[in-house]
């Protein structure tokens, strides 16, 4: 791999079994979850492995004793997508057909649903489309699912209600998944937008937000790059932007850890993921240029991303500031009935903004503590008391509330936060470690994450959004300061923002600076022009 610094034994990130070994090399206190994912084939001709995918898995399903009788189940959605000039989901079926019609049914499903507002057809991963892949694949000897992120999160719940796992029950992400064994599960990616096909949850949008909750693996992700290179530019781009993630996110879960608020950090996942990521600069550009090669290798390390993912057990390692940013906007265009733009674009703008966050805080902390300002009064005014979490209540359901005329939406936010707020308090000890500490915190902090201006840059280079207003739909800039501003309040997970405005630097002045600093990085990223 151009660029990267991989160990010998993983010079494909995508070898499957190298990938567990490296793993298990990091893993020295036995708290990474295993690999329940045979094969990931990247390649311009992954697309014609799904009859021999679809054998292998059937095969080790009969050994197994497992019900192997069913017909083979294909999901898709409504959406045409063409390879090299034919259509890619007739194809499938047509060679599952000629393989295996002598023998059982290979019985296509379209999946459709409307967005919870009702204003217009989009499939999402909500409970009308789930419950529909979970008919369709009852009884099922395989499922294929063929399409990008949308269909693969609902076919992995489907197939893990057909397992009997947690994610029938709608378990968080965390909860036990789905382990070997199960009705066989092969997906055939057709963008590289997310990260997703390759981990064990799945992200669904329940009263108007968007929830991760526990499903399963697949068994084998084909991710065809003949398809990939040809997909809409937009979702690439989106994927570009969801891979910077990779240098933001960890961050977060790094301070989340130190504070004593996520037990689950494990650097070791992280630091493969660097060395993957180091040659960036080498090859983003192609992606402006649709270069096959540049294509190949966004899918890789999301391929990688996911994968990591599933063996951390929390989406943490991987969402961050830049994703709750990315969840509020979501919220907010589903309550109007607007389009919802694509995640990973909206992930990638909001990087840059969660770097400079970063920023941010170096600057403010380093003063506060360089000063002695945060003793006493001032150290006590960063715990809130029962009472005093009770009284930011209103303004957090404020926040919410022309969103959701029931309420019901602010009042879900709230509990997370409030929950968070609590725990924040109860770990004062550890978090007055940390700021005793500091320097050697940041500079680990350092070490995972990328500067605002070179992510910024990277956006440019890759002919990605960088701004919220050249994402589609462009967002406006009342609705980016709304989702930035207040980004932290709809989830219980503690991220740079929240710091921040616990010390009483999250005003108004300081969300201006930062996004000033985020405008900054991009028109850098572009020779200093708008």
């Amino acid at each position: 791999m151009p660029g990267s610094s991989l160990p010998a034994h993983l010079s494909d990130p995508t070898d499957v079994p190298a990938l567990r070994a490296a793993f298990t090399a990091t893993d020295t206190h036995s708290r990474l979850h295993p690999v329940h994912l045979d094969a990931i084939v990247v390649g311009p001709e992954a697309a014609d492995a799904v009859p021999d995918a679809v054998a292998t898995q059937l095969g080790r399903a009969a050994e197994a004793g497992r019900m192997t009788d069913g017909p083979i189940v294909l999901l898709v959605d409504a959406t045409p997508i063409e390879r090299a000039g034919a259509d890619l989901k007739a194809l499938v079926a047509e060679r599952l057909t000629a393989r295996f019609g002598g023998e059982r049914e290979v019985r296509t499903t379209v999946l459709r649903s409307r967005h919870s507002s009702g204003h217009h057809d989009t499939l999402h991963v909500d409970d009308e489309a789930v419950d529909a892949a979970t008919t369709a694949v009852a009884g099922a000897a395989a499922v294929v699912a063929v399409g990008g992120g949308t269909i693969s999160d609902i076919s992995k719940i489907a197939a893990a209600r057909a397992d009997g796992s947690p994610a029938a029950a709608g378990a968080t992400a965390g909860a036990p998944t789905a382990e070997a064994g199960g009705v066989p599960l092969v997906v055939v990616q057709t963008a590289a937008s997310i990260d997703g096909y390759t981990d064990d949850v799945s992200v669904v949008l329940r009263d108007g937000v968007k929830r991760t909750v526990a499903s399963r693996w697949p068994d084998v992700v084909l991710a065809d790059v003949t398809t990939i290179t040809t997909a809409p530019e937009r979702l690439n781009s989106a994927g570009y932007g969801e891979l910077l993630s990779t240098f933001t996110a960890p961050a977060d879960w790094y301070l989340a850890h130190t504070v004593g608020l996520d037990p689950t950090f494990h650097r070791g996942p992280l630091d493969l993921l660097n060395d993957l990521g180091r040659g960036l600069a080498d090859w983003s550009p192609g992606l402006a240029t649709h270069d096959p090669g540049s294509v190949e290798q966004l899918t890789r390390i999301l391929s990688v991303r996911g994968v990591v993912t599933g063996v951390v057990g929390t989406t943490a390692a991987m969402s961050g500031t830049e994703h709750v940013v990315s969840h509020m906007l979501d919220m907010r265009r589903s309550a109007t009935g607007l389009p919802i733009g694509l995640h990973g674009a909206q992930v990638g703008v909001a990087a840059v903004v969660a770097s400079a966050a970063w920023e941010h805080l170096f600057a403010v902390l380093d003063a506060l503590l360089d000063n002695g300002e945060l003793t006493g009064p001032a150290l006590d005014a960063l715990f809130p008391d029962a009472e005093q979490v009770a009284a930011r209540r209103p303004a957090v359901l404020a926040v919410f509330a022309d969103l959701d005329a029931t309420g019901r939406l602010g009042e879900e936010c709230w509990r997370d936060y409030s929950t968070k707020l609590t725990r924040w308090t109860a770990a004062r000890p550890a978090v007055e470690a940390f700021l005793a500490d500091w320097d050697r915190h940041r500079a680990t902090v350092e070490e995972l994450r990328i500067d605002a201006h070179t992510l910024g840059a990277g956006l440019v280079a890759a002919g990605a959004p960088a701004r919220f207003g050249e994402l589609d739909p462009a967002i406006d800039d009342a609705t980016a300061r709304w989702a930035v501003g207040h980004c932290h309040l709809m989830r219980n997970r503690f991220v740079v923002v929240d710091l921040l405005d616990l010390l009483g630097r999250w005003t108004e002045a300081d969300r201006d600076a930062v996004l000033a600093a985020a405008e900054a990085a991009v028109a850098t990223g572009q020779g200093g022009t708008r």
